[in-house]
């Protein structure tokens, strides 16, 4: 609010802030304030109008914030895309990292505290029907109702089952796991965000399937094939884990058995090549070797099953020389997507 100052007989009007400013030089010169006058003073129209609008808002000033550490993103939770395109990065394989330690992806834990760690978890998840505990105290299972998705089986024994890594792990610490802080690798190894991360199937099945890719195993049951590819890509993608070229490949013959299209999108990494779908055309046939290992040979002889001495042998050979789309061998007479099943006990 303006002051008034008397000066000789004129009144003079000074604005408030110049009046303080004189005032506070008169006190330091020794001279005494003058008294306030004892009405309100007359306030012009103008400064009556500042005085009673808002005052605008201060903004504060920026504030310097350290840098954050860089720490390991937590992994989104998983899409799957839309149904029909899935992608997956590609990268050659290197032998330059450190060895898988299984000790470095701690798992069973417990992570939500109730008793129940990640194993348990799964198989009350997936039981067909209200499991049943051991002791009443709802922490371990006794048994069950389970369809083995691998093999076709059902189980009603937990002690008959693997609780699987969809993709294995030291699968993952080849695919760029490796990397990882242990405590990136526990949530990996313990992981029940994505329904199939983590999944009951029949032991045996398990172990042959060890952590061997696409590549180099496939489910006995067919029908599983587009499920597996599907769950194996979205899981590498969702945690950024790579593949190698034949991986790559493996993972479209195997979507190529959905009921409806689904197309993967390859992204090299690192410079790597990306694998093309072969023309059916070009199908070689695989024969095997003098060391047992299967190898291409377009010119190859014909095979049938007396040419195989056990069913994994003829299985393999069936699947590389193109599987149920083309069966070139006639391997599969009765077009179950299996090869000589007479060699079933072999």
């Amino acid at each position: 609010m303006d002051g008034m100052w008397r000066i000789g007989l004129q009144r003079v009007i000074l604005p408030a802030g110049l009046l303080v400013a004189i005032m506070l030089v008169l006190t330091g010169c020794g001279v005494s304030e003058p008294p306030l006058p004892s009405a309100p003073l007359p306030i012009p129209s103008v400064l009556r109008a500042e005085a009673t609008a808002t005052p605008a808002a201060t903004t504060a000033a920026p504030t310097s914030v350290p840098t954050a550490l860089a720490i390991p993103p937590t992994p989104p939770a998983p899409s799957g895309g839309d149904g029909r395109t899935l992608t997956i990065g590609v990268a050659a394989s290197s032998g330059n990292i450190p060895d898988y330690d299984r000790g470095d992806w701690r798992h069973w834990i417990d992570a939500d505290r109730d008793c129940q760690d990640a194993r348990q978890e799964v198989l009350v998840a997936e039981s067909q029907t209200a499991v049943v505990y051991e002791a009443g105290d709802q922490c371990r299972v006794e048994s069950g109702d389970w369809f083995g998705v691998y093999t076709g089986e059902s189980f009603s024994g937990p002690g008959d089952l693997d609780v699987d890594h969809m993709v294995p792990l030291a699968n993952a610490h080849r695919s760029g796991g490796w990397a990882w802080s242990k405590e990136r690798k526990a949530d990996y190894a313990n992981d029940l965000s994505y329904a199939d991360h983590l999944i009951a199937v029949q032991a045996s099945a398990n172990r042959q399937k060890g952590s061997k890719g696409p590549e180099e195993w496939k489910p006995p049951r067919r029908e599983y094939w587009c499920e597996y590819a599907t769950d194996w890509a979205t899981i590498k993608q969702d945690w950024g884990l790579s593949a190698n070229p034949s991986e790559a490949e493996a993972l479209r013959e195997m979507l190529a058995t959905c009921d409806e299209p689904v197309s993967l999108v390859v992204v090299p990494v690192d410079g790597a090549a990306i694998p093309q779908p072969a023309p059916a055309s070009a199908t070689a046939t695989p024969v095997p070797a003098s060391d047992g290992e299967l190898r291409y040979d377009p010119d190859g002889p014909d095979r049938d099953c007396g040419d195989f001495d056990t069913w994994d042998e003829a299985q393999a050979f069936y699947i590389a020389a193109g599987g149920p789309s083309t069966d070139r061998h006639r391997l599969d007479g009765d077009g179950d997507g299996e090869a000589c099943n007479s060699l079933r006990g072999n």
